[in-house]
């Protein structure tokens, strides 16, 4: 990967390079934007950048030829720290970043940012799934961010300002990262093969809201049919809201017991149900003018446009506030009960 390759977020490209150029760039980054639009892959290739021995990085042209180059693209360069939530955890935890027992301080994330570096040149970190970083964590990672070492730079990946610490939030440079264009997914599910044609691919975008996490989703074959199934659920009037809790329910439980599984996936069916609510708002307040991609879209959904505008807010808030509940460790029968109960009273309106 390299920024030719690269594809959106000029404006935050354009800031990155003129700070690299005049020698102004900040030690602490927060990125933040929704998931899947690339704040990760930016990450990287700025540290590509710093770190790359076959250009300076004043000409923000990382070489992607030498040993620096090929061990980032590897994820193996001693210089780049790179940390993300446990496939069994649900955040990040505090061993990851001050290590463990006895080992405390003497490994982890803030004892690698001050080991020396490997080419000479400075330390890199990024910081992944920045949201879930406990309190007890995120005041372990403070006099780091407080002191970082000479020429370290960190980044710190989040979906949302509101879900960092004040004290992590006052100690960091914002960099905020808006959703994809319709033109840049389209693109970018071409070049993956998430469509067969550009007219699917089109019409897959529209739908994405800016994010290929959504796009991932909404070609994931195991999810297809439960996705029809939800959106027909939430198109009728009166909803059942027995029934959609149930069906929610039990498409969660059928990714196995665990429980970090089971909430990542009620995180994707709720992002459904709210990009649902998105496409019924668009179509209802822009009816005559709507994409004809959104149309065909919702075409199968009859008299969705028929409910009141304040309807689609109402329900659409409520997804988002879901989602906030979900990350908060709500219990998700319980929310899903409630959640299921919400909606079919909105839908009333």
């Amino acid at each position: 990967m390299d920024w030719n390759s690269f594809v959106g977020h000029d404006r935050q490209r354009t800031w990155f390079r003129n700070a690299i150029q005049n020698n102004r760039l900040a030690s602490t980054f927060l990125m933040v934007g929704p998931d899947g639009i690339g704040k990760r892959t930016f990450a990287r290739l700025i540290a590509k950048t710093m770190l790359c021995t076959g250009s300076d990085p004043s000409a923000f042209a990382p070489c992607s030829r030498c040993e620096a180059c090929a061990q980032i693209d590897a994820s193996t360069h001693p210089d780049l720290i790179e940390v993300a939530r446990r496939p069994d955890k649900t955040g990040l935890i505090m061993e990851q970043l001050v290590g463990e027992g006895d080992r405390r301080m003497r490994e982890g994330l803030c004892y690698e940012l001050r080991m020396k570096p490997y080419s000479g040149r400075r330390k890199i970190a990024v910081v992944d799934d920045a949201d879930t970083i406990a309190e007890e964590g995120a005041n372990s990672l403070l006099k780091t961010l407080e002191e970082p070492p000479p020429g370290s730079l960190i980044f710190l990946i989040s979906t949302s300002v509101q879900r960092q610490l004040p004290t992590i939030r006052s100690r960091c440079q914002m960099a905020r990262f808006q959703p994809l264009s319709a033109d840049n997914l389209t693109q970018l599910i071409l070049r993956h093969g998430l469509a067969e044609n550009s007219e699917n691919a089109r019409s897959l975008a529209a739908q994405a809201g800016g994010s290929m996490a959504t796009v991932a989703n909404w070609t994931n074959e195991e999810l297809k049919s439960f996705r029809s199934e939800l959106f027909h659920q939430l198109i009728q009037r009166p909803l059942d809201f027995t029934k959609l809790a149930k069906a929610v329910q039990g498409n969660m439980e059928s990714v196995g017991t665990d429980s970090q599984p089971r909430r990542e996936r009620l995180k994707v069916i709720l992002d459904f149900a709210l990009q649902f609510y998105r496409a019924g708002m668009e179509a209802k307040l822009n009816a005559q003018s709507a994409t004809s991609d959104n149309r065909s879209h919702l075409s199968q959904y009859g008299h969705l446009v028929s409910l009141h505008s304040d309807a689609f807010v109402s329900a659409i808030q409520r997804c988002m506030e879901a989602r906030e509940h979900l990350d908060r460790m709500v219990s998700p029968a319980s929310l899903i009960e409630a959640w299921a109960a919400d909606l079919a009273v909105i839908s009333r309106a």
